[in-house]
């Protein structure tokens, strides 16, 4: 469908200007958020696969004299990114591009880019928003889960026993579980994270702020420390693509040292502005291809809240 001037009357130029006018392009989109937590990577292939591996296990008694124990190095999980294409049109009239009295129709580059870039938002926060049921891990089961299966046997968890709001007690609960059950594929714990994104919805932003940067213990009248502040680094991510505004969750402060992963195989591009022969209709195109995705378990945690 070409846009015409009937669908929006103020492509008439005699049309005097009004406050809803005037008031265009202010809404500004939101600045870019998961590019502060995701690794963001350019993939130049199809698809891009990841291949983890079991290192060695433990090593063994081995009395003097006698032949070592030998181990090898086995393959643990494989996880394919399949990019996908998206993209959207604008077709418009000559009259209408000549009766534009604001302009506006001179920025559907600038519009056409805006509608991408919430895509790529909205998708980047779904294996947050799906953690818990159908985004899954190379082990089968969700991203976030209480029986994470290891390749050298044995199981590892990421989410709480029982789901919890975030509060004091929940958020140094979480500090415990990621220091005894951050493991690789052979069982061993990994090194403790000291820096956290805190990742929430826009309901938990000021009960965070108290949580964790409150110099005393929060919630109590006691004079004590608070420990989450003392003993980690926070930063607090507010993210309004979060459907649940109870769930939250944490991600290793350090990008390499968890697996949500943003492949841009072709940026945000605008496609040559082309003409329709038969009617001089012109034509603008945005495309882009991308994939988004857990490759592994570790260095993330969440709850869907009590």
């Amino acid at each position: 469908m070409a846009q015409v001037r009937g669908i929006n009357p103020d492509l008439y130029d005699n049309v005097e200007k009004t406050m809803a006018g005037v008031m265009k392009g202010q809404l500004k989109e939101l600045s870019r958020i998961y590019t502060g937590y995701y690794n963001v990577k350019t993939s130049d292939r199809k698809f891009e696969r990841i291949v983890t591996y079991t290192p060695f296990g433990d090593t063994q008694s081995k009395p003097e004299g006698e032949p070592y124990a030998m181990d090898v190095l086995r393959q643990g999980y494989t996880k394919d990114f399949t990019h996908t294409e998206n993209g959207l049109g604008f077709e418009v009239t000559q009259t209408a591009l000549e009766d534009d009295m604001e302009s506006l129709l001179n920025r559907a580059g600038e519009w056409l880019a805006f509608s991408a870039r919430y895509v790529e938002e909205g998708r980047a926060a779904n294996p947050l928003n799906n953690g818990f049921t159908t985004e899954t891990t190379p082990d089968g089961v969700s991203l976030f889960n209480s029986a994470h299966l290891l390749k050298g046997g044995g199981t590892a968890k990421n989410r709480p026993s029982t789901d919890a709001d975030l509060s004091a007690t929940s958020l140094a609960q979480a500090m415990i579980d990621t220091q005894t059950d951050q493991k690789d594929e052979a069982g061993h714990l990994a090194a403790p994270i000291t820096s956290w994104k805190l990742v929430i919805p826009p309901a938990l932003e000021f009960l965070a702020d108290r949580l964790v940067n409150s110099v005393g213990l929060p919630g109590s009248a006691d004079n004590d420390r608070n420990p989450l502040k003392s003993r980690r680094t926070w930063d607090i991510v507010v993210n309004p693509r979060l459907t649940d505004p109870d769930a939250w969750f944490l991600l290793a402060g350090n990008k390499s040292q968890h697996g949500l992963t943003f492949y841009r195989r072709v940026p945000i591009s605008m496609e040559p502005m082309a003409i329709d022969p038969r009617t001089s209709n012109r034509i603008f195109k945005v495309r882009h291809r991308f994939s988004v995705g857990a490759w592994t378990w570790v260095g993330t945690y969440g709850t869907a809240g009590a």
